[in-house]
């Protein structure tokens, strides 16, 4: 920790807190995940670190080089909490969605382009058999220059192995229908994370979170949205999300990964191979770029 210097608090979590450091040699920033110990939790290991703590290591070590993944540089033990330094990325896909202006939309080839991008990286997890559990706008973080993807937070990530597995994962607006079937240990794939995916291109085209109500419950909202009555259907469709319905290519995309029966959502390698939606994403332009920042009003924050 000798290397580092300032520690500013930039997120916060059940598991741990991250900072935003520098090097004491060459003054670049880094981020410095330090991870709550079992005195704070109570999760059991034999070395001493939380279930959250391994998983997250263990993942990230088998996820290093991969270009939409945070990477892990070093981790060591200071003051009793497992450490982790990653490169420091200022924004997150939540800046952009939601500090938006509702009366104008985000380029649909932006929107292309970073869905692709959680794509690639979940492409790639999913062929370790890798399940992330907690995909969501506050984790993926953006380049400051070309705002591209870095898939964060493995907290929950962990590998799917033919056993049932905890529904309480993903927060609730991104969570998938099959983990509201009942709490507990239940079996389930790496298709949750295509769905949350799917709700993160929605809430994109909106402005805003679409599966969040302050009376009514996200596994509600996710009924009135995909019911079987075509009339009913359509009308909440048009109420939760005009913007993803009045876009043939982004309702055909969206209303895919948003499908009801897990065997039946696009995957990663499918929405990968979307020819449509690959030319879509091929539009990001600096002139997009520039109206992606105008649009969220965003100043890139100094690194």
């Amino acid at each position: 920790m000798e290397r580092y210097t300032g520690r500013t608090i930039v997120g916060e979590g059940q598991y741990g807190t991250v900072y935003h450091v520098r090097s004491r040699e060459t003054g670049k920033s880094y981020a410095l995940k330090c991870h709550k110990t079992n005195d704070d939790i109570c999760e059991d290991t034999d070395n001493g670190m939380t279930e959250s703590t391994v998983r997250e290591l263990s993942c990230l070590s088998a996820l290093k080089g991969h270009p939409h993944i945070v990477e892990m540089l070093d981790c060591f033990v200071y003051k009793g909490e497992m450490s982790v330094i990653m490169p420091y990325y200022p924004l997150s896909l939540s800046d952009v969605i939601y500090r938006g202006q509702r009366v104008v939309r985000l380029p649909v080839a932006f929107i292309a382009r970073f869905s692709r991008q959680i794509a690639n990286a979940l492409f790639y997890m999913h062929g370790l058999n890798m399940v992330h559990r907690d995909l969501k706008p506050a984790n993926v973080l953006l380049t400051a220059d070309t705002f591209d993807v870095k898939v964060a937070d493995m907290g929950l990530s962990r590998y799917a192995v033919g056993k049932g597995m905890s529904s309480t994962v993903v927060t609730r607006p991104y969570r998938a229908p099959e983990l509201f079937t009942r709490e507990g240990v239940i079996p389930y794939t790496c298709a949750v994370d295509m769905w949350s995916l799917g709700v993160m291109i929605a809430d994109a085209m909106e402005g805003e979170c679409v599966f969040c109500h302050p009376n009514i419950p996200t596994d509600k909202l996710i009924a009135l949205v995909l019911d079987h009555n075509a009339r009913t259907n359509r009308n909440n469709r048009d109420i939760l999300m005009p913007n993803v319905v009045k876009h043939t290519l982004v309702n055909r995309i969206v209303f895919r990964l948003l499908c009801t029966n897990p065997t039946k959502r696009l995957t990663a390698r499918l929405l990968l191979a979307d020819s449509p939606w690959k030319l879509s994403s091929c539009g990001v332009t600096p002139d997009v770029l520039d109206s992606v920042k105008s649009y969220a009003d965003i100043a890139v924050p100094p690194i």
